[in-house]
């Protein structure tokens, strides 16, 4: 499904908590052959650690809680791709698996804000600032296109899944 995806040396898959990030990068990752790095091998926000990652090459990182410092990814080679799912199913997504204030409250603060609906404001700053400076290397990814695939799992077997948990 992703096999053209293969020209790029890296691939960083971003974008609010609960839009898809952990499924589409496994996904991608098969698809290419490229070597699956999750969020908590970059402990979650360590940008130098994405780097290094990188400089390895030939990966597929997933790092929602990054999005914000995407547009300082500057290798030429490194596709960067944000999830694009609705925000009523991320929020809906955020209460069954109990996502809490703190953390919430900590991806409100890289935006410079203290209240608002994460998911929107990372779409609003993706939109207007990030794609335009990333240029040819942006792209997105609709979560309702992850449903064609075989590693997909339905919503109805899911409710019990955990927050990183894809199979």
């Amino acid at each position: 499904m992703y096999e053209s995806l293969k020209k790029f040396k890296n691939i960083v898959v971003s974008g609010p908590q609960r839009s898809g990030t952990r499924i589409a990068s496994r996904i991608i990752a098969g698809d290419t052959k490229k070597k699956y790095i999750d969020e908590k091998d970059i402990n979650f926000h360590d940008f130098r650690l994405l780097e290094w990652y990188l400089n390895k090459g030939n990966v597929v990182i997933q790092c929602p809680a990054l999005c914000h410092m995407l547009h300082y990814i500057k290798d030429s080679s490194t596709l960067i791709v944000v999830m694009i799912r609705s925000i009523e199913d991320i929020l809906a997504s955020e209460r069954r698996i109990l996502w809490h204030k703190p953390a919430r409250f900590a991806e409100l603060y890289k935006y410079g804000c203290s209240e608002g609906i994460i998911s929107q404001i990372k779409y609003d700053f993706w939109n207007s600032h990030q794609k335009l400076i990333l240029g040819d290397r942006a792209r997105t990814i609709d979560y309702e296109y992850l449903k064609n695939h075989p590693m997909f799992v339905e919503q109805r077997m899911r409710r019990d899944f955990k927050w990183d948990q894809v199979k």
